[in-house]
């Protein structure tokens, strides 16, 4: 799920995603590098995706947060106009 809200001063981009499984790991560890949400994949990514997100963001001078609820988790990203 995509949502792009924006105020006279920000422009903020959420993004949902449902996972498989209940994510057991707290926004923090998600976002640091190579962690993964699912501890049982083996085949696929680096864990290196939400870091890198985070890092470009901030460049940009914009915020990147992250919320986990079980199994959704939502990233926001907020930009200055």
């Amino acid at each position: 799920y995509l949502d792009v809200r924006e105020s006279a001063e920000h422009a903020v981009l959420s993004v949902k995603n449902i996972s498989r499984e209940p994510l057991n790991v707290s926004p923090d560890e998600l976002i640091e590098r190579f962690v993964r949400g699912d501890a049982a994949r083996a085949s696929e990514g680096s864990g290196l995706g939400l870091s890198i997100a985070k890092s470009l963001t901030e460049l940009q001078g914009g915020t990147f947060s992250l919320t986990v609820d079980g199994d959704l988790f939502k990233a926001e990203i907020t930009l200055r106009r």
